[in-house]
């Protein structure tokens, strides 16, 4: 995945449709197909789940993180050069940490 790039919805193919009647019917081979690409169940021809390999999870999760980290450094920075910018404005740590806010 690139960095920078905004996403957009992932394109469905009807072969990765399932209806959950036929997922409950046929979990195994349900699953067993799932490893290789996402699979899409539906209930009343609405996308109501999506069943992903483990693997393909982890590998969401662990760039989530990473996503998450870098935006919480982006925020940090922001407020240091903020700070550094207008000291007045800054708060005592023990202040903050005696009233919680």
């Amino acid at each position: 995945m690139k960095v920078g790039v905004a996403m957009v919805k992932p394109i469905i193919t009807k072969d990765q449709m399932v209806k959950s009647s036929e997922a409950a019917k046929r979990f195994g081979s349900i699953r067993k197909k799932a490893k290789k690409e996402p699979l899409y169940i539906t209930d009343n021809g609405n996308i109501d789940s999506v069943l992903i390999g483990y693997d393909y999870f982890e590998k969401m999760y662990i760039r989530l993180m990473e996503l998450e980290e870098k935006e919480e450094v982006k925020i940090l920075s922001s407020r240091i050069e903020y700070l550094e910018n207008n000291p007045s404005s800054a708060v005592p740590w023990r202040n903050i940490r005696s009233t919680g806010k």
